[in-house]
């Protein structure tokens, strides 16, 4: 008998088979990785009420004070509108911006001395920054902004840096940062600073964060920059450069505990650790290795100035929202678990359930997680413990590669096995139906319908028991037809409200000729 580990590999989707190991799966779909597992994907679930028939394009979870909680999205009708809490309803902060070429990006600043308001800002590289001061009513343009800033030459990104915010990528002056006073984040006039970063490569300053005490900066479509503003005086502050690869948009970069991740436009992701923050960068792409060139023949590369990625920390992972390849509309998303990096590296899933027009992380338990705006201007939350869509069953899937078994069984390469029978091994945590399609060289053998029962046999919770027992079930052994090299499975399911976890794929062969 083999036993085939599910959940150890995640996908794989290189086009050479022979690199992907015994238990690699060629097909990952609204599904969750856990230890040794594949698990039916999180649920998702409407928040509230739609703001209007409108497709979201950016949303933040902004906390005016730390008893407010709103969220604030703008919308592809030239609006910024932010909720009224509770699901009570939504007010238009602002109205009649022209929609931009990028996707517009969103982040809080204020409160630069104690009783100072929070602000929120947005930018879009058409509009002038929009601003809104703690919970008011409406947002207005910034207040003193530099005088470089006129018409639809406007900046596309913003982050707060050492208590001042540093904006840029203004059509005009694409190379330039401009910082702002520390005392307030809408005066870049007082005391202007700004400086430009390598002019020469790159096409425009496109994001940026701060991480570890480094001004991080990326251009369109080459060159990832440190500002060194350790020295007393600005006038000694200077640029390095540190990578190569840029990023594809201002909503494409984030930060973990340890590193820096970001998807350039070329749809490869890369990655800056904390021991390489001004040094030299990883420019190989970090998802190669596994999955080939699936993630680019698989997203709309020309729509990656409009994807948004986060890091979703409780479980570990890094999302991005994109295109599928063709498409305009965001109904992708793929993820990369983190959760075994050192012994196994990233780990890979992806998702076709929703429609992630605007994606960003929202508060909820005092958890921070994904959430999204639709096309019709509906929040939704993910991730949810419950298997549905609203209410709607979804398929979850995976496909084991095809393989001969010879890494287990070096004498079976090249020779025909018999089949005998297949089991799955699961924790029935709900139950489901799965429909289990068996492949021999290529072609289809059998379809099998299995029905997975609710609940695990529990384990003895008073003394004696044998250390060690299973608390998973089994399916009856289902006879196995057919004779091939080589064996691949496919599992589906698309039972409403099944949450069904796979340890392993059990399988009887018998060698031949």
């Amino acid at each position: 008998m083999i036993e085939l580990v599910l959940g150890r590999e995640g996908l794989w989707g290189v086009k050479n088979k022979g690199l992907i190991p015994l238990g690699g799966l060629i097909q990952l779909r609204n599904a969750t990785l856990e230890d040794n597992s594949v698990r039916t994907g999180g649920g998702a679930a409407k928040v509230g009420s739609a703001y209007a028939a409108q497709s979201g394009q950016a949303a933040i979870d902004y906390f005016p004070d730390v008893s407010t909680q709103r969220t604030v999205v703008s919308a592809d009708d030239g609006t910024i509108r932010k909720d009224n809490g509770s699901g009570g309803g939504w007010s238009t902060l602002v109205s009649g911006l022209t929609t931009a070429g990028q996707v517009p990006f969103f982040y809080t600043a204020g409160a630069e001395g104690a009783g100072d308001a929070r602000h929120l800002i947005h930018v879009d590289r058409v509009n002038a920054p929009q601003v809104l001061a703690a919970d008011g009513a409406a947002m207005a343009a910034i207040a003193s902004p530099p005088a470089a800033w006129s018409g639809a030459n406007q900046p596309g990104g913003g982050v707060i840096h050492q208590g001042f915010n540093w904006m840029f990528g203004a059509a005009n002056d694409p190379h330039r940062v401009h910082r702002s006073t520390q005392a307030n984040h809408e005066d870049f006039t007082s005391t202007a600073y700004s400086l430009r970063v390598f002019p020469g490569e790159g096409e425009r300053l496109v994001a940026g964060l701060t991480y570890k005490g480094v001004l991080l900066l990326w251009k369109y479509p080459v060159g990832v920059y440190a500002v060194d503003t350790s020295d007393n005086s600005d006038a000694n502050w200077r640029v390095i450069k540190v990578g190569s690869p840029g990023a594809a948009g201002p909503a494409n970069v984030v930060a973990m505990e340890d590193d820096v991740m970001w998807v350039a436009p070329d749809g490869t992701w890369h990655l800056i650790s904390a021991t390489t923050a001004t040094g030299s960068v990883r420019a190989e792409d970090v998802a190669a290795r596994k999955l080939g060139s699936w993630h680019r023949d698989n997203i709309a590369l020309n729509r990656l100035a409009w994807a948004q990625m986060l890091y979703y920390s409780h479980k570990q992972e890094v999302e991005l929202a994109c295109a599928g390849s063709g498409q305009t509309a965001k109904n992708r998303r793929l993820h990369m678990d983190l959760n075994r990096r050192v012994e196994l590296g990233e780990r890979w899933v992806w998702w076709d359930r929703d429609r992630n027009e605007a994606f960003f992380l929202r508060k909820k338990a005092e958890i921070m997680i994904p959430a999204m705006v639709d096309n019709v201007g509906q929040i939704w939350e993910l991730d949810r413990a419950d298997r549905n869509a609203d209410g709607a069953a979804f398929t979850f899937e995976f496909f084991l590669a095809d393989t001969d078994f010879s890494q287990l069984m070096p004498g079976w390469q090249g020779r025909f096995k018999n089949g005998r029978f297949i089991q799955l091994e699961y924790d029935g945590k709900s139950a489901a139906t799965v429909t289990m399609e068996i492949y021999g060289d290529g072609s289809l053998l059998q379809t099998i319908s299995q029905v997975l029962t609710a609940g695990a046999a529990a384990m003895p919770q008073e003394l004696p028991f044998t250390l060690g027992t299973s608390s998973l079930l089994t399916t009856p052994r289902r006879r196995l037809r057919g004779r091939a090299r080589r064996f691949a499975v496919r599992v589906t399911s698309s039972t409403l409200n099944a949450d069904v976890s796979m340890t392993k794929l059990l399988i009887g062969l018998e060698a031949g000729e």
